[in-house]
């Protein structure tokens, strides 16, 4: 078994956490979890995690651990001697230092890298490993929380620039309050959908999910009451040149779709999108009935809904299992509440 940490995005980081084991599982990669710290997962698993995290929206970084320790007297003791990754020989590396947290130490991030990196030579002494502070060709991460750190190999990190082109800004046809897309890719990833399923939103607005499964590989299903939705829809899926989509007019309480592997939406709300003189509740209960009859057996529904709906209510009403709640608190008046059903 290889240890690794998975180092989440500050902003939101249950999100992540729960984005990156709903990407695991859909995977299929086993893992035993180590312990879950502030923006921090540290597992270890035979498989290659990097599948999982390449989906990830609200990851940073995912490394390859080769050494634990606390800092005492701004001096280092180390904890844990990890088997080191296979670099080749004649490569340069560089040190970097995230801080998480409260600081609990003196000694300042440049004086603490210089002597990761001095740990970091010694240990590749065989393979002739140089310092490169400006381009590296490996690069050593140590993630900092008071005054523990563990230290690896950064074996892949998120390039945010593929989510920005796609942002609901940057598309042919706009909604206010269209969701950003990395909340859009990781609802979506709480799904489980997998390359190959059939994904469904029956509340597609801009097709900004059904953009995001497509991305993933799933044959994308969504439907809107509002016909005008459709068609910017559609416009959206064109310019990302995202065909394996299939996009109607519909009813939300009447699916006319016999069976797909998994469900991810966000309900009108009532307050820039329109219920269409429906009550949110009443909405999101016969939406959840009707979904209920389309889902195959074990597939994963996820929707969000603002907290002060208490939508697990009328979940309640359903046959279906809560399996996971998340609270995000978008601004001062609206807490998204994701909640993931089974």
């Amino acid at each position: 078994m290889i240890s690794y940490l998975a180092f989440v995005r500050g902003h939101y980081p249950e999100m992540g956490f729960q984005e990156f084991y709903a990407c695991l599982e859909a995977e299929g990669i086993e893992y035993r979890l180590i312990r879950e710290d502030v923006q921090q997962i540290i597992f270890e698993t035979e498989a290659n995690p990097i599948p999982a995290a390449e989906r990830c929206a609200f990851l940073h970084s995912i490394i390859q651990i080769t050494d634990m320790g606390v800092i005492q007297e701004d001096r280092i003791k180390y904890l844990g001697d990890f088997p080191l990754p296979e670099i080749e020989r004649n490569k340069s590396f560089a040190v970097r230092v995230r801080k998480i947290g409260i600081k609990e130490i003196e000694i300042n991030s440049v004086a603490l890298e210089r002597m990761l990196s001095y740990q970091v030579h010694d240990r590749y002494e065989p393979t002739n490993l140089k310092t490169n502070l400006k381009h590296p060709d490996y690069l050593f991460l140590a993630i900092l929380q008071k005054r523990s750190f563990v230290l690896g190999l950064e074996i892949w990190s998120l390039d945010r620039k593929d989510y920005a082109q796609r942002e609901p800004g940057e598309r042919d046809y706009f909604r206010p309050g269209a969701m950003k897309t990395d909340f859009a890719r990781a609802i979506v990833n709480l799904s489980r959908v997998k390359s190959g399923d059939t994904f469904f939103d029956p509340f597609c607005g801009g097709a900004g999910f059904l953009l995001e499964a497509s991305e993933l590989g799933a044959f994308s299903i969504g439907s809107d009451l509002d016909g005008l939705a459709v068609l910017g829809a559609k416009e959206n899926l064109l310019l990302f040149k995202n065909m394996n989509t299939s996009i109607f007019q519909g009813d939300s309480r009447f699916l006319a779709v016999k069976e797909v592997d998994a469900i991810a939406t966000d309900p009108p709300y009532s307050i820039q999108s329109s219920t269409h003189g429906e009550k949110v509740s009443d909405l999101i209960l016969d939406f959840l009935t009707a979904s209920r009859k389309i889902l195959k057996p074990g597939g994963y529904l996820v929707f969000s809904s603002p907290a002060i709906n208490q939508p697990e209510k009328i979940v309640k009403e359903t046959d279906f299992e809560l399996v996971t709640l998340i609270d995000c608190i978008i601004h001062k008046s609206l807490t998204r509440r994701t909640l993931v059903l089974k």
